[in-house]
């Protein structure tokens, strides 16, 4: 039988959002089959608009996840295959589980005619970006804050696409107040989203008018082919998500029957600091990788002639910054170096 899990955090949010995902006309929650329909149609949609303004198919990005493989199981059912592409980011800190994964549905989708492209961050210099030498290269480890990792080994494959993510309200605070289509201009904070109704109904304008003048945002700058964001399961639960995967018998990463309840980065800035204990006791080769890349951005800032050895300072090396980076050392604990400090001029 298989194993799926929701711990107490995500319970609640469902519980929390239940009440807001309701049909405009009675007001009530919406059932799954109605959840499932509307990301068909967002799909539909979204297929269509990178078809006509990009002229290109549209990309539905893959990360491993079980979002990711509820999302590509839509695409499927409701896209032929030459109407979208799947992308995945080699991020350089997934789990070999994940990996496989990703290789194992890649494989899959070639033989189905799908076209499939692993995006493996070259720089110009010819040389893989890797999360090892991004953090010498940035000074800085990756935070919450500074999530430079996201933006390099995750985010830069869709530029100027229009991108299927598979984001959802329910995942986070953060997330909520989004909708199903965005305008990427700068970073989420900057993000501009649309509802699928409005969305249907100016590109439906487009069409009959076609005069860029009376174009709303999101058209204006697809005809621009500038990047364009779809989150056709935006609405839905983790439960709608599990028992999405139970009806079609969707096979998923190998971590989630291990008790992992997110799959993502070994190491991720947003991950809890319990999870991070679990992924470093399971994989000490990415924890052994993390600190010498911290020991590296220690030598390399010292020739820049940064002060990493400041009075009080926890930073002393590659182990002690790693330690401080996965909240060893709890806040205002005497001698704890901040961001704050490290950006401070001596």
């Amino acid at each position: 039988m298989e194993k799926f899990i929701l711990d107490d955090d995500n319970l609640w949010k469902d519980n929390r959002l239940t009440d807001r995902q309701t049909d405009r006309q009675t007001d009530r929650p919406l059932t799954l089959s109605e959840k499932i329909e509307e990301s068909k149609r967002a799909l539909r949609l979204a297929s269509n608009m990178s078809k006509e303004y990009y002229g290109k198919p549209l990309v539905v990005t893959y990360s491993g996840g079980k979002d990711s493989d509820v999302m590509l199981h839509l695409a499927e059912t409701t896209l032929e295959p030459n109407d979208f592409e799947v992308l995945n980011s080699h991020t350089t800190v997934d789990a070999p589980e994940t990996v496989y994964h990703i290789r194992e549905v890649f494989e899959r989708l070639k033989s189905h005619g799908i076209k499939t492209r692993i995006d493996y961050h070259i720089g110009e210099d010819g040389k893989p970006i890797t999360m090892w030498n991004l953090i010498s290269d940035k000074g800085i480890p990756p935070t919450r804050l500074q999530r430079y990792c996201c933006a390099v080994l995750k985010e830069s494959g869709t530029s100027n696409r229009l991108a299927c993510l598979g984001v959802r309200e329910a995942e986070s605070s953060k997330r909520q107040g989004r909708d199903i289509f965005g305008i990427m201009v700068g970073n989420y904070r900057q993000a501009t989203f649309f509802s699928l109704d409005h969305t249907e109904e100016v590109h439906r304008e487009a069409q009959e008018i076609n005069d860029s003048v009376w174009d709303c945002k999101l058209i204006e700058l697809m005809r621009k082919k500038g990047s364009t964001v779809v989150n056709p399961i935006y609405h839905w639960l983790d439960c709608d998500v599990w028992e999405y995967i139970k009806q079609n018998k969707i096979k998923t990463n190998p971590l989630y029957a291990k008790g992992y309840h997110r799959v993502g980065c070994i190491g991720c800035p947003m991950a809890t600091y319990r999870q991070k204990i679990k992924e470093f006791a399971d994989y000490p080769v990415y924890k052994d990788n993390y600190i010498k890349a911290f020991q590296k951005m220690i030598d390399v800032g010292e020739t820049k002639g940064k002060n990493f050895h400041k009075e009080g300072s926890r930073w002393i090396d590659g182990e002690s910054v790693f330690n401080w980076w996965i909240q060893e050392y709890k806040h205002n604990v005497k001698g704890q170096m901040t961001l704050d400090d490290y950006f401070k001029e001596d």
